[in-house]
């Protein structure tokens, strides 16, 4: 669930931002932020399921597949789910001892390869140890290996990770660059800038070659980000309830022609849905 509280706005701030805005209309002056491009909405709902009680908390977070399975995180664990919704399994203290030791107290949003788990932990709200710790998808068991990130640029945690082109994958919660990691040890191997910020990520996965990002800013949106270029394009902008949380999202071709699979925490926050797109 919510991972961010939003610093209050101060006075001073509220008069810069008054000025800046004065000026720019009266002399058509300003630094402007790239927008993302923005494609037709490719995507189109065409069922959802709804998760209470025990189910909503420990599916409130990531999610990921085998093509077999879902998993789930929430932020102190994880479960292996039946396509058709039945709990398998569940760890529902997965954070390491020694992480949790060190003030590691959220998990956000997960993925899967090659039969493991890579769950991304973080020390909210301090945001000084990131990690990708790796867990075996069988069992939700930790095997003994995480991965520490550097924190200069993974400056407020680590959101989500995704592996992709032999990467771990993953930015900051407002990104501005993907960054690429080891999928042997974790270091940094280069970052690529995107061509607009993508606000409030809360999950991504590859899918196709491109880098889909769940975002829980104002327009609720998913983005697909050349993960070449770093070009941002917006594909999805849902018609949510106000107050919906938006979470993470995977892939997985469905007989009922869905594809693209997003999770939302609802404005009650006793409920999560899981809604399903085609495209």
């Amino acid at each position: 669930m919510k991972r961010r509280i939003t610093r209050p706005l101060t006075a001073a701030a509220l008069a810069t931002a008054l000025t800046a805005a004065v000026t720019t209309a009266l002399t058509g002056t300003g630094t402007a932020t790239a927008a993302p491009a923005s494609a037709a909405d490719a995507w189109q709902q065409v069922s959802s399921d709804t998760f209470y009680l025990t189910d909503a908390l420990q599916r409130s977070q990531g999610v990921t597949t085998d093509g077999n399975v879902w998993y789930f995180s929430w932020q102190y664990g994880l479960s292996k789910v039946s396509l058709s919704g039945g709990t398998l399994a569940s760890n529902r203290a997965a954070i390491p001892a020694a992480l949790a030791l060190q003030g590691d107290n959220h998990i956000g949003g997960i993925d899967y390869y090659d039969g493991k788990l890579y769950v991304p932990i973080e020390d909210g709200s301090k945001y000084q140890h990131p990690y990708i710790a790796v867990y075996d998808a069988a069992t939700l068991s930790y095997t003994g290996t995480a991965f520490a990130l550097p924190q200069d640029v993974q400056r407020d945690g680590v959101p989500w990770t995704a592996v992709g082109d032999g990467y771990l994958l993953s930015s900051e919660y407002d990104a501005t660059a993907v960054n690429f990691y080891s999928l042997t040890d974790g270091s940094l191997v280069k970052r690529v800038p995107l061509s607009s910020p993508v606000p409030h990520v809360q999950g991504a996965k590859v899918h196709e070659g491109a880098l889909y990002a769940s975002s829980d800013g104002t327009t609720k949106a998913v983005y697909r980000i050349d993960l070449g270029t770093g070009a941002v394009t917006r594909v999805l902008t849902p018609s949510l309830p106000g107050g919906t949380e938006v979470e993470a999202l995977t892939f997985l071709p469905r007989p009922d022609g869905s594809l693209m699979h997003v999770l939302d925490v609802a404005p009650n926050r006793l409920s999560v849905n899981f809604r399903h797109y085609r495209p």
